[in-house]
């Protein structure tokens, strides 16, 4: 047996065939990452006769003088082989001694529960708690989260059933969300990377990246045509149309809810007449933005994500909106697309992180009813795991702050 450097091409070999392969696992995600200041490396476990049976690409980056390796998304091994996990740990953490690294950082995506959020939240464990007793026997510890997604991964994560997503079957409030964009003129495209300036005007705010970051991101999975830019605008002509037909047809029923509270002034036809008024304000209020709107432009762009196509699963890398046309849903409008869009050829949608705080004046709380308002399963991964490789030089990074220096992130992922 043997742990060794090894090519881009027999890693990719290795990975394709693999159940635990992930779009963080590739040279795509590898040379993103180099931009940001990391090296990185394939690294295959091998028997006597030159088989790979377990394999990572590594990212190492320095911290003051020393170094940490991290394998986003986990080594893609069988974490079901208890025995193969032990030697390939083993094995790794001696080569990366070897090395000079101090510790090593893992995020698998191994699920190990489900979150039943329609049952008061309950937590569902399954039998890959055993992977994570086995890692931690091997000395991994697990990373706590400061609050909620501060990790590199999410620990939870929504994901939508594809094949089975039908808008009819969301819920009244999501579905009328949905349907305000479609309405009101609201279009999407799938542009290419001159418009990722267009984008970052969205997330820009998000995440403590600057704009090369996703300049990178997009180059680096388009070579192979993982990834999609897609854009939504609003075209003013069509939402001034429609606005001004909700304005008729609101008018002659509040002209009749008029007639008929003069006649009947009981509470419920006020009521009626109280709401049909509020209705009709909000439609001639449309009326104004979109008029507004076209003396500048016949259509303007709202929202936008970065799409990684991986397998049969996509992953929203990215997504925001320009906050001042949130009265147009875009982000509803954006996500509802998505799903049309890749639905026929792939299986999963991922959306990404879910908060591990479910309490309604939580500052996620409004975050996280949009994602469950899809109707996804939450599940709970195996979380960060670090293991220490050099414990002396990884207790001079506590002592001075650097590790929570490093991995405390600026700025809220979502």
């Amino acid at each position: 047996m043997k742990m060794l450097e090894i090519t881009k091409e027999r890693f990719d070999e290795f990975r394709e065939s693999n159940p635990y392969n992930n779009y963080c696992q590739t040279s795509n995600y590898a040379m993103l990452m180099a931009e940001t200041g990391f090296e990185y490396s394939y690294v295959g476990y091998l028997d006597n006769e030159d088989n790979i049976l377990a394999a990572g690409m590594f990212l190492i980056k320095k911290i003051s003088n020393f170094y940490y390796a991290y394998s986003p998304k986990g080594f893609i091994i069988n974490y079901n082989d208890a025995d193969l996990v032990k030697r390939f740990v083993h094995n790794i953490c001696k080569y990366f001694k070897r090395k000079k690294i101090i510790f090593l950082k893992i995020n698998p995506e191994i699920k190990i529960a489900t979150i039943d959020y329609k049952n008061n939240y309950e937590r569902i464990e399954n039998d890959n708690k055993n992977v994570l007793d086995t890692l931690k026997s091997l000395g991994f510890m697990k990373r706590k989260e400061i609050e909620p997604l501060s990790l590199l991964q999410p620990k939870l994560v929504a994901l939508v059933n594809l094949k089975d997503y039908d808008i009819n079957k969301l819920d009244k409030k999501v579905r009328s969300n949905i349907k305000r964009g479609i309405n009101n003129g609201l279009e999407i495209e799938v542009s290419d990377a001159s418009k990722i300036d267009i984008l970052y005007e969205f997330i820009k705010n998000m995440k403590d990246r600057s704009i090369n970051y996703y300049r990178n991101a997009y180059n680096s999975f388009k070579k192979d045509n993982l990834v999609d830019l897609l854009l939504v605008k609003v075209d003013y002509e069509k939402f001034l149309i429609a606005a001004k037909k909700r304005v008729e047809v609101e008018q002659v029923k509040n002209d009749e809810l008029n007639l008929k509270l003069q006649n009947d002034a009981n509470e419920k036809n006020l009521n009626e007449k109280m709401n049909s008024d509020k209705i009709l304000e909000e439609y001639k209020q449309d009326v104004v933005r979109a008029t507004n709107g076209l003396k500048k432009e016949k259509s303007t762009y709202i929202a936008g994500a970065i799409v990684i196509k991986f397998n049969k699963k996509i992953s929203i890398f990215i997504a925001g909106v320009d906050k001042n046309y949130n009265y147009l849903n875009p982000n509803y409008f954006l996500h509802h697309k998505i799903m049309e869009m890749y639905k026929d050829d792939y299986d999963i949608l991922d959306l990404n992180g879910i908060a591990n705080e479910f309490n309604e004046d939580s500052k996620f709380s409004r975050l996280n009813k949009f994602k469950m308002g899809f109707n996804p399963e939450i599940i709970e991964y195996i979380g960060e795991l670090d293991i220490i490789i050099n414990k002396w030089k990884f207790k001079i990074l506590e002592q001075n702050n650097l590790l929570s220096n490093e991995f405390t992130k600026k700025k809220d992922t979502k």
